[in-house]
């Protein structure tokens, strides 16, 4: 196929109505009206022959060309627009960039407040949103430029994405300063899982990183509450007989008592990760500079 057949701005409406699946919705995106979708989708049909879409209700879902097809379109409208704005001189005093990332609780707690004082005093004019989304969509995410960088644990294996690891934590038990186990020297295996705990996790069900450990062993603990913040956990535990499994750092934040785990456990791990297309950019390079030098 010869591309310079094809206008390169059909691919721009191509990936619009992909990620909302909606003409109407792609318009509005691209700012354009209605027809105008339609009529761009029309033409790439014809030159690719394939319908690319199937109207499902009010929905289009994506042929299984287009599924292939959107990765690639992606990436050179990412590629595309780094290099457009490559010649643009990036200065942390003057920028007024919203640098986006999606980080959990933990991230949030001990790298967040760092960040933020780091940059109000290099790049002043600089904002930050932080939020939670899905892991499963962080991979589109950096890909579209919705968000600049995600810190999660070191599960997401995308070809796209760069990562670095951020912080590598042991985890330990936790509990109230009044907790009856309080005064003991240290917790053995029966005074762990003879303990109520807390489960801290963005999930709505299955355990944690200790409890695979604690499974391998032909052992479980019992669990009473989910949460999905620390924050709230740690609160809980100095007012309950709970206990609570936590990395290291975030106990130091607390008044609480810590054991090491009685039985060997990972320790949890954070990793930074990034766009491919985001690596070489001046704005890029210098945000994840800061960022790792506050870990």
């Amino acid at each position: 196929m010869n591309l310079s057949q094809i206008d390169l701005n059909l691919f721009m409406t191509f990936e619009a109505i992909y990620t909302h699946g909606n003409l109407t919705l792609a318009a509005r995106h691209l700012n354009v009206t209605q027809p105008a979708v339609s009529n761009a989708l029309a033409r790439l049909r014809e030159r690719l022959d394939d319908p690319l879409f199937i109207h499902a209700g009010k929905r289009m879902n994506p042929t299984p060309m287009a599924q292939r097809m959107i990765g690639p379109v992606r990436q050179a409208l990412r590629l595309l627009l780094t290099g457009i704005s490559a010649e643009e001189d990036f200065d942390p005093l003057t920028s007024e960039k919203v640098m986006r990332i999606a980080i959990g609780d933990i991230g949030e707690t001990i790298l967040l407040p760092r960040l933020v004082e780091r940059l109000r005093q290099l790049a002043p004019l600089m904002t930050i949103q932080a939020f939670q989304v899905p892991r499963r969509s962080i991979p589109r995410r950096l890909s579209l430029g919705e968000i600049d960088f995600a810190v999660d644990i070191p599960l997401l294996a995308n070809s796209q994405l760069i990562h670095g690891r951020l912080m590598s934590d042991q985890q330990v038990c936790v509990v109230g300063q009044n907790h009856p186990l309080a005064g003991k020297a240290e917790l053995s295996l029966d005074d762990y899982l003879s303990l109520t705990h807390i489960l801290v996790s963005s999930r709505p069900r299955g355990g944690g990183l200790v409890d695979l450990e604690l499974g391998k062993v032909g052992v479980s603990r019992n669990i009473a509450v989910r949460l999905q913040h620390y924050q709230s956990a740690f609160h809980m535990i100095e007012q309950t007989s709970l206990a609570l499994t936590a990395p290291l750092q975030l106990t130091r934040m607390y008044s609480c008592r810590t054991f090491p785990l009685p039985f060997a456990a990972p320790n949890l791990e954070l990793q930074l990760y990034w766009h491919i297309s985001t690596d070489q950019t001046e704005a890029g390079k210098w945000l994840r500079d800061q960022i790792f030098s506050v870990i």
